[in-house]
């Protein structure tokens, strides 16, 4: 991410991101959709965006799939079990 970046290029570049690794398949309708919800975010203040943004990609993401562990759950023989 650039400095000069537009937030409106972040935004679809994190919403993208976020259904990919939700498993979402990227394709033309999935990308229409980042758009939209690109726009309407754009219309919102800073301080809302990325609150109102994660509101609105999980509302997008179909109701069956879970949402996958950001990392394997920790166990106490784990070595980094610790770390918490």
């Amino acid at each position: 991410m650039s400095p000069s970046q537009p937030v409106s290029e972040i935004l679809l570049q994190r919403i993208l991101a976020y259904w990919a690794w939700s498993g979402v398949t990227i394709d033309e309708a999935a990308q229409v959709s980042a758009l939209a919800i690109t726009t309407r975010l754009m219309c919102e203040p800073d301080d809302h965006r990325l609150a109102l943004s994660l509101q609105m990609l999980q509302a997008e993401l179909p109701v069956h799939q879970p949402l996958p562990a950001a990392s394997p759950p920790l166990q106490r023989g784990s070595m980094r079990y610790g770390d918490y």
